[in-house]
């Protein structure tokens, strides 16, 4: 892991260079603008049941609707439900 600073297309770019085809993106913000972007393929979302009262929001307005399918779904211990979509193009 390693963190980046600069443009996400000029990001996007110098990782793809550096031989890296699938990143891990995180985070209530950076995911919002990579979504902005049309950066995201697919989405793994990881549900717990623990209500903090605030926080960022991990969805935003978005220029246009993205499109994803639920293509497989995992319960962890009877508590955690994990999600993986996939995006319709």
């Amino acid at each position: 892991a390693f963190v980046v600073n600069g443009l996400l297309s000029e990001i996007i770019v110098n990782i793809h260079q550096k031989g890296y085809k699938n990143l891990y993106i995180d985070g209530g913000k950076t995911i919002q603008n990579f979504l902005k972007e049309d950066l995201i393929d697919e989405m793994i979302i990881t549900i717990i049941p623990t209500l903090l009262g605030s926080g960022t929001r991990l969805f935003s307005e978005l220029p246009n609707p993205i499109n994803f399918e639920c293509f497989n779904t995992k319960h962890i211990l009877g508590k955690v439900v994990q999600n993986h979509f996939r995006r319709i193009k």
